[in-house]
């Protein structure tokens, strides 16, 4: 294991990237261990998610598959406080709804009619789970996350064992293509790309009591609803402080035939790791296991 840690980062494997995440957990935990009085702020996290209708989708057994598989790594996570609430306009039949950590929040407006509204249909719905934990007098993280991408099962006990901080951005994370069967590691600014990479911490009465606009541009939820491609800016206006999360702990899942990105024509399924100036590996079992998105 020492070896792992002298390597090049460079020169690392995705084996060898996720090693290195585990040794540094470890090592979080036998710190905490010997200093129980280490300051903490031990929150829930709330993961968000818009799930796009299935009168949008190109496959909804595909959306469906893929959605269980988000669900199942978080499912599985070494700590189980969070909760996931997912709005959308018809609920997939998958089993994993059925779990107590899991809400199915219905939302009654008309889904997007085009590629080109969808971003507007997934924060119409992001803002009406911040009206239900508004409702819910909830205090915590919160989480955006997108219906296809994977957590990391030691995720929210990184989050949890961390100091307190008003957010924290994904930097680093790997990125998966299912068409190619690769997976890379992408080392900087993960979150410009990623949907799934900002975690706020807000108070019940910074989420709003209604959708409408005015009422949510006055609370601090409205970071939620700012593109994730420069949320280090929008923290900085709101003189927000955050922390940079230096490990891959999220995985980015594109080419499964139904990325919003992909129909929008913002990305195509041939994106490979040369796009990103790095090298990538054969996607395998292993790394499905890893994550923990087979099935329950």
């Amino acid at each position: 294991m020492a070896d792992v840690m002298k390597t090049p980062e460079a020169l690392l494997t995705i084996k060898e990237h996720l090693r290195k995440v585990e040794v540094h957990l470890n090592q979080l935990n036998r710190d905490d261990m010997i200093h129980p009085e280490k300051e903490k702020h031990p929150s829930e996290i709330v993961f968000a998610i818009s799930l796009k209708s299935k009168t949008v989708s190109k496959d909804w057994d595909n959306v469906q598959a893929s959605l269980a598989k988000t669900l199942r790594s978080i499912l599985r996570s070494t700590d189980q406080h969070f909760r996931i609430i997912i709005a959308g306009h018809e609920m997939p039949k998958i089993r994993e709804l059925r779990n107590k950590r899991v809400t199915w929040l219905p939302v009654d407006f008309p889904p997007p009619k085009a590629p080109k509204d969808f971003s507007k249909d997934k924060m119409r719905k992001r803002k009406e789970i911040g009206v239900y934990l508004r409702k819910a007098r909830f205090t915590g993280y919160f989480m955006p996350l997108d219906a296809d991408d994977w957590i990391h099962h030691r995720f929210v006990e990184y989050i949890r064992s961390q100091p307190y901080s008003e957010a924290f951005i994904i930097k680093k994370g790997c990125m998966v293509n299912l068409v190619r069967k690769e997976v890379w590691l992408r080392k900087h600014r993960f979150y410009i790309g990623c949907g799934s990479s900002a975690v706020f911490h807000f108070k019940h009465h910074d989420f709003p009591r209604t959708t409408e606009r005015d009422d949510v541009r006055r609370k601090l939820f409205r970071l939620a609803l700012k593109p994730h491609s420069n949320i280090d800016e929008h923290l900085e206006e709101a003189d927000r402080r955050y922390v940079m999360v230096e490990l891959p702990l999220v995985t980015w899942v594109l080419g499964h035939g139904d990325n919003t990105s992909v129909l929008q024509g913002k990305k195509d399924d041939g994106v490979s790791a040369k796009h990103y100036g790095t090298s990538g590996e054969k996607l395998t079992g292993r790394f499905y296991r890893y994550f923990k998105v087979n099935k329950l």
